[in-house]
């Protein structure tokens, strides 16, 4: 019985129309992998793209000021291209981060560390951010 079922089989395979293997992807052409940067926009695609030429878009590095730095005549200048930004400094009291706004052409006295700092104008990058 069982040489009968498997001669059945053989005969039965031989004999149906030869098909193509499915495919294993949805369309005729090939298509590459995105990258982050395919999937992003605004701010972010921007410091990406900046990336890419070899700058720097928005930049996070602390600020590290002079020794004789933050006096009325010499305050810490901080770099923006906007018209406000927020700045942040760690206590040395109660090492808590403290936040503050500088205004551009604006000299502005933070009286917790009794610093004068002043907003240093860069160019965007982005033409108007």
């Amino acid at each position: 019985m069982y040489r009968s079922l498997t001669v059945a089989r053989r005969a039965w395979v031989s004999s149906a129309p030869r098909v193509a293997p499915a495919a294993r992807f949805f369309s005729e052409k090939k298509l590459a992998i995105p990258v982050d940067i395919d999937h992003q926009g605004g701010r972010r695609k921007e410091e990406l793209e900046a990336e890419l030429r070899g700058e720097i878009r928005f930049n996070r590095d602390p600020i590290v000021p002079p020794a004789d730095a933050g006096t009325e005549t010499n305050p810490i200048l901080v770099p923006s291209a906007e018209e406000m930004r927020a700045v942040g400094f760690e206590d040395p009291e109660t090492h808590q981060l403290v936040w503050f706004r500088l205004y551009k052409n604006k000299l502005t006295f933070v009286p917790s560390i009794s610093l004068f700092f002043k907003m240093q104008s860069i160019e965007s990058a982005g033409g108007h951010h």
